[in-house]
């Protein structure tokens, strides 16, 4: 309950915290020193770590969704958001596939039983004829596969269009950015606002801030 209180008194504080890092550095240029997955993933960066990155998540986030920025790019910091354990530094956009993004996915319906198929069926059983349930058999035979058939063309349809929608968004991923997640423990961005210069230290190795990191040392 304690916490709970607190945690509500804290939500006023990450907010300003959250304005003072986005007057800073929304707008601003910076120059990348790694290929940067080209998806809203991005890189994660964990504060204090033994090994900050996980490099090999990060390898599977590029071999999956390919590369948005190159080492050596400037982009413009398109965003800053603080969160309850993460503060989100995007570039360019932030990556391919926050809200609104098309997945690619295509969906298609299938073809459902006919009411003459359906009446077929009652009527095969209900039919003591031999060679009357042999014609309604065929008949039924002959729906059964036309209803195949259909839906066959229709699953196809969809395959190929959702291969045309997956190239096309593998090229607007190159052109949507991506983002650093700076990842803290529990509690820490309440009880430790984070500053320009705190953001820029952890990400050091990954970015160049150049004049912007002279700046830092200005801002109260």
């Amino acid at each position: 309950m304690r916490f709970a209180y607190f945690a509500l008194l804290s939500l006023p504080l990450l907010a300003q915290d959250e304005l003072a890092l986005r007057r800073f550095f929304e707008g601003k240029k910076v120059r990348v020193k790694m290929e940067m997955p080209a998806s809203h993933l991005g890189v994660d960066v964990f504060y204090k770590a033994e090994m900050p990155v996980n490099f090999r998540e990060y390898g599977q986030r590029v071999k999956k969704f390919g590369v948005a920025l190159r080492e050596g790019d400037s982009v413009m910091i398109t965003t800053v958001k603080v969160k309850d354990r993460v503060v989100e530094f995007q570039l360019g956009g932030g990556g391919y596939g926050t809200f609104g993004d098309d997945s690619g996915s295509v969906s298609y319906s299938s073809v459902s039983k006919s009411s003459r198929e359906k009446d077929l069926e009652k009527e095969i059983q209900n039919t003591p004829d031999g060679r009357r349930k042999d014609d309604l058999k065929r008949e039924l035979s002959r729906l059964e596969s036309a209803r195949r058939y259909e839906d066959s063309r229709r699953r196809e349809d969809a395959r190929r269009l959702e291969a045309i929608k997956k190239a096309a968004i593998a090229e607007k991923r190159k052109d949507a950015g991506s983002r650093f997640n700076l990842r803290f423990p529990d509690h820490f961005l309440q009880e430790s606002p984070p500053t320009p210069a705190l953001v820029m230290s952890l990400l050091a190795e990954y970015v160049d801030f150049g004049e912007l990191r002279a700046k830092a040392g200005q801002v109260q």
